[in-house]
């Protein structure tokens, strides 16, 4: 389960800190909030979760003749 961390500073600057979301789902999950907040985008780190891919298992069936 991924979790955010929202800091306002006293200048009113919001800064986002997430863990737990692998791949570009940080984006998705962060698009609502930087909208109401005016999608002002100063600076974006990105965390090596970013780059990490999901695995996806493929499973093939083989019929014997």
């Amino acid at each position: 389960m991924g979790k955010i961390n929202i800091t306002i500073g006293t200048d009113g600057a919001v800064n986002l800190q997430l863990a737990g979301f692998e791949g570009g789902k940080c984006l998705d999950v962060t698009k609502a909030l930087e909208t109401l907040l005016g999608n002002e985008i100063v600076e974006r780190n990105l965390t090596s979760e970013y780059y990490t891919t999901e695995e996806i298992k493929l499973e093939e069936k083989v019929s014997g003749s």
